[in-house]
C-alpha cells in the first residue's frame, strides 16, 4: 500500500507540475486546484490510498513523494499571493484543495457537469486567494 501511495503521489506532482507551474499565477493557481481535483475524481481509490491508508511509517519514498506534493501546492501558493504568510496559506490552500476533493469524492457535492466541478473549485480558489 505504501508503494501504491507513493506511486500517487508522484502522479499528482506530475499532474499539478503540468497544470501549472511553482511560480503561478493566481489563474495559473486557479488550474492546478481544477488538477488536483480532477485527478483525485479520475482515480478515487488511488487518491484514498494515498491520504487514508496508513503506510508504514519509515517509509521515506511516500514520504518524499508526499513532500514533493507538499512543497510544489506551498510554494505556488506563495507566488500566487506572495503578500502572504507562505506557509499559512500554503496549509489553506492545500486543506482546501484536499477538502473540495473529498467533498465531490464522498458525493457531498454534484460532479456533474464537469465544467460546474472546474468552475467552483476555481472559485473558491480564488476567494482564498483573494482573501
Amino acid at each position: 500500500m505504501s508503494a501504491l501511495a507513493a506511486q500517487g503521489c508522484r502522479e499528482l506532482h506530475d499532474c499539478l507540475a503540468a497544470a501549472a507551474p511553482a511560480d503561478a499565477t493566481p489563474d495559473d493557481f486557479a488550474a492546478l486546484a481544477v488538477a488536483y481535483v480532477r485527478f483525485a475524481l479520475a482515480h478515487p481509490a488511488l487518491f484514498r490510498i494515498m491520504f487514508r491508508t496508513s503506510c508504514t511509517p519509515a517509509d521515506t519514498e511516500r514520504d518524499a513523494a508526499a513532500a514533493d506534493v507538499d512543497a510544489f501546492v506551498r510554494r505556488a501558493a506563495a507566488h500566487a499571493r506572495p503578500d502572504a504568510d507562505p506557509d499559512a496559506l500554503g496549509v489553506a490552500c492545500w486543506a482546501l484543495l484536499h477538502g473540495l476533493a473529498f467533498l465531490y469524492l464522498e458525493g457531498k457535492l454534484p460532479t456533474d457537469p464537469p465544467a460546474a466541478v472546474d468552475a467552483r473549485v476555481r472559485t473558491s480558489v480564488g476567494a482564498l486567494i483573494d482573501a
